[in-house]
């Protein structure tokens, strides 16, 4: 695991010094790394199969932000003390990623580890496409932080830009649930591609309050 890891600095600071002699807007848009489409169809099987309660017809439903936010890929630095601090709040660490196993096995391979990095080139924010969200109760998170900041009642799920395998058939992405201070919950959710479709393979709770 050492070696991958500094296989993946070595690898990804390569890269970033390319990045910067380009136009970044020219060279890495969201289209070239992950695919649209594919990014939509795999909100909409989490909508489905994790049972969401975002549909406009239901009077009752809950919020969904029309923007997925962008997970920012870390790697461990262990400090002269021998700590490693945590990854700040929303990031993840590389090492976990590769770590986590679904049904016994891992679920991301060594062989991801560079593709999953270069996704820290993704825009922060990708929005859904309009056929979906007309279909649903829709908010963004700057209208819900307005409403904290303000001490109005808020709920609202929130989806990450889905983290794909060097294959793209196998996908992560958290969904938060925010309902107030002291009210909410994460799960980071496990998708694989099977006869075509994203199916959720596997969800595990990342916090709760």
């Amino acid at each position: 695991m050492r070696k991958i890891i500094i296989l993946i600095i070595i690898t990804f600071t390569f890269f970033n010094c390319q990045n910067k002699k380009s136009d970044s807007k020219k060279d890495f848009k969201i289209e070239q790394i992950e695919d649209i489409e594919e990014i939509n169809e795999i909100v909409q099987a989490i909508i489905i199969q994790d049972s969401l309660n975002v549909l406009k017809s239901n009077s009752e439903s809950i919020s969904l932000c029309t923007e997925l936010r962008k997970i920012t890929i870390e790697i461990p630095i262990k400090q002269e003390n021998g700590i490693i601090f945590p990854p700040a709040p929303g990031n993840i660490f590389i090492n976990n990623l590769l770590n986590d196993k679904v049904n016994g096995k891992l679920f991301f391979s060594s062989k991801d580890s560079l593709a999953i990095m270069l996704q820290n080139l993704n825009p922060e924010k990708i929005k859904l496409k309009e056929s979906i969200t007309e279909k649903l109760n829709t908010t963004t998170f700057e209208k819900e932080m307005i409403k904290q900041k303000k001490g109005k009642g808020y709920a609202f799920y929130e989806m990450t830009i889905p983290i794909f395998s060097l294959d793209k058939q196998k996908v992560y992405v958290e969904l938060n649930h925010s309902c107030g201070v002291l009210c909410g919950n994460g799960k980071g959710i496990y998708l694989k591609k099977i006869n075509g479709k994203w199916k959720i393979v596997e969800k595990w709770e990342t916090w709760i309050s």
